[in-house]
């Protein structure tokens, strides 16, 4: 199995900053991930795109997909395009607090705009994005600034001009898409790890999207969780492993920020 060396990071660039937190996004993993993007296909996906960070940190394609299966994170992601001003006034009476936490996810809104406005300040108040539990921030500049929401809407709403949001299962998305002159970014759920906003793989998911990628015309980029399963899935492609920190994680001597694998995968 070709095994790569860990990337060498990329010298910073501006980007444009992901609207939500969200369980298991990539924004940490950009240096690594960002070289491997080719720049000469006419189509760039993301499969399971969560956050978005990779779209809003590469270059522009000619033609770009999001898409993901969370119809609420799609919906925010449609009004950011359409209504960023109204969207913008619907945060701006966003409260930093555990009762209102509480209260949106039990009233999520009564308008499209309402409702993509609650996701919103959801997502970012929550433990890691999980939209389960209210963070406790002990460091300066946590919680939501007005101001810095409104840039990030204005500025999702530029980079998203010509972006098609699509809401179809992974399956279908590569069906449909599929092209010699097209490139995938895939970020599946990981085996056995669900968060609050999906269900994590079984190994016989894993299986079926690894036998899908092998049959498609276009190239594209994977990652997933370390584990000697998933080696062997994709035994005869490129493999960068990557350690990452994640404070939602128990290390073994109770503490957070533990260490765990990842694996950057790429056809040979």
């Amino acid at each position: 199995m070709p095994t790569a060396p860990v990337l060498p990071p990329k010298s910073s660039r501006e980007r444009v900053r992901p609207l939500v937190i969200w369980p298991g996004g990539k924004a940490r993993l950009l240096d690594r991930l960002l070289p491997l993007i080719p720049d000469d296909a006419n189509l760039y996906a993301e499969v399971f795109c969560g956050g978005a960070a990779l779209l809003l940190a590469k270059p522009r394609h000619r033609v770009e997909i999001l898409n993901d299966i969370n119809g609420e994170l799609v919906a925010l992601m449609r009004n950011a395009q359409r209504h960023p001003e109204a969207l913008i006034e619907a945060l701006g009476w966003a409260l930093l607090s555990r009762a209102d936490f509480f209260d949106r996810m039990a009233h999520p809104g009564a308008t499209e705009i309402e409702r993509a406005a609650t996701f919103l300040l959801r997502c970012r108040s929550s433990f890691g994005g999980g939209q389960t539990s209210f963070a406790v921030a002990k460091r300066a500049g946590a919680g939501i600034d007005r101001e810095s929401m409104a840039r990030r809407v204005r500025e999702f709403h530029a980079r998203t001009n010509r972006v098609v949001v699509e809401n179809l299962p992974w399956q279908r998305l590569l069906r449909n898409y599929d092209s010699e002159a097209s490139f995938f970014f895939l970020d599946p759920p990981y085996v056995g790890e669900s968060t609050g906003a999906y269900e994590g793989f079984g190994q016989p998911q894993m299986g079926e999207l690894a036998a899908a990628l092998r049959r498609l015309k276009g190239r594209w980029l994977l990652t997933v969780n370390d584990s000697p399963a998933n080696r062997s899935l994709f035994s005869g492609c490129t493999i960068h492993p990557v350690a990452t920190k994640n404070g939602k994680r128990k290390s073994v001597s109770g503490g957070t920020n533990a260490t765990f694998g990842e694996l950057i995968i790429t056809p040979t």
